[in-house]
């Protein structure tokens, strides 16, 4: 039997939905997924979804938060931002804000404990959403402090922001532009439905003055055969070289959002039993083998 959108009743057990009041008075859903046992201190993670601003939802990541939950003993939110075209640039990143801010100051009203880890990440349009809020959150100097970051197949570069030590290694946009599932066509979509401010902070952390020095350790994924390919590779790069801990997975020959179009991919299960254990390394903890992480795990769809 399912408990809604998939889920198994015993996993619908652990989870409810929250609903965040943004600054304009409209409330946003997030849904918590709690660990069945949960540990005295259950770290904080927070995964925002992928869909190019256009598309998708907060139960896009529910079988990683599910399984996250089950491995590391961590309460996992999955958060909601409004799409465009109807809710334009900055809607996104602002929403993303106000649900980021208000789960760190209330995690104690859902079981969570930022002070054991409090991990920010996200898939493609939600790794550029991750990496705006936290360059934004480290500046402001908030506090419980972020921990770690997960950065998958990120958008954060464009032909003005690229830094000059790198333009010769920004090339992905045009080798990967007639790539499957997400091109260069595609992008100019999501740019036009979008409307994003280009040199704004709140579309890349490259537009932020003093960017990037004294973030907290950061876990990125990035597809070979991806148009954005180089956008993760420049941002991990240039992190490493500000004196951020990084790690770094890359999986040649396929294209952006495998592990969700095409699961059943060798490369694609590598990358979900990647992310485990990259969020291990965030939190500082063991994971489990393999095959017990794809027992307790599985792919998004959608992304």
């Amino acid at each position: 039997m399912e408990g809604g959108a998939g889920v198994s009743t015993e996993d619908a057990k652990f989870q409810h939905a929250i609903n965040i009041k943004m600054r304009d008075g409209f409330e946003s859903e997030a849904i918590v997924h709690r660990p069945a046992n949960p540990p005295e201190k259950s770290p904080l993670i927070i995964l925002i979804f992928g869909g190019g601003f256009v598309l998708g939802s907060n139960v896009q990541l529910g079988p990683y938060a599910r399984g996250l939950a089950k491995i590391y003993g961590a309460t996992v939110v999955t958060t909601s931002y409004r799409l465009a075209p109807e809710h334009k640039f900055p809607a996104a990143p602002n929403d993303t804000w106000d649900s980021v801010t208000w789960l760190a100051k209330n995690a104690s009203s859902f079981g969570a404990d930022p002070s054991a880890g409090f991990i920010l990440g996200g898939i493609s349009a939600g790794a550029n959403l991750t990496a705006v809020t936290a360059q934004k959150y480290h500046d402001q100097k908030l506090s419980p402090p972020l921990t770690g970051l997960w950065v998958c197949i990120p958008i954060v570069l464009n032909e003005q922001n690229v830094p000059d030590k790198y333009k010769h290694l920004w090339l992905s946009r045009k080798q990967n532009a007639e790539a499957p599932m997400f091109n260069g066509k595609a992008i100019e979509r999501v740019n036009e439905y979008y409307s994003a401010d280009p040199a704004s902070p709140d579309w890349s952390p490259f537009n932020s003055k003093g960017a990037h020095t004294g973030l907290p350790p950061a876990y990125f994924q990035v597809c070979g055969m991806d148009p954005l390919r180089d956008d993760g590779l420049i941002y991990e790069a240039v992190l490493r070289e500000h004196g951020v801990k990084t790690k770094l997975d890359v999986y040649p020959g396929v294209p952006h959002g495998h592990f969700s179009f095409v699961p059943d991919l060798k490369q694609s299960q590598k990358a979900v039993v990647d992310l485990v254990k990259g969020l291990g390394w965030l939190l500082g903890s063991t994971p489990p083998n393999d095959e017990q992480i794809k027992a307790s795990i599985a792919p998004p769809k959608g992304a």
